[in-house]
């Protein structure tokens, strides 16, 4: 047994339903800042805890977005770099396959011009 009676799970939702159901949201602030008067001067305030808690996760999350956009764009530039690279080196073996021919062109002169045909 869970040692959380049914019963209770229930009292607790329609106690839920209640404060949902009748407090506007300034009601709920004004009661907010009711309890913290009651606290006394040493609490700073409920909600300053949350405040700093969603303040330090947004920081989180953008350190978390800016990395993630580091990475982003490094991977993008080593895709470019790759197809750059592959484009460049598909043009230099074209280049030297035309060298090549070029160079066994001009032997073939050499070879004719020295041995005769």
């Amino acid at each position: 047994m869970t040692g959380i009676d049914d019963t209770d799970e229930y009292n607790r939702d329609e106690r839920i339903e209640t404060y949902y159901q009748g407090w506007s949201a300034r009601e709920m602030a004004e009661r907010l800042v009711d309890l913290e008067d009651e606290l006394g001067e040493d609490v700073d305030g409920i909600c300053t805890g949350m405040h700093a808690e969603v303040a330090e996760a947004q920081c989180a999350w953008d350190d978390m977005r800016d990395e993630r956009d580091r990475y982003r764009l490094a991977w993008t530039y080593a895709r470019r770099r790759a197809a750059d690279e592959a484009n460049f080196g598909m043009e230099a073996l074209a280049l030297r396959d035309e060298e090549i021919a070029r160079l066994r062109a001009e032997l073939d002169e050499l070879r004719k011009s020295t041995y005769g045909t």
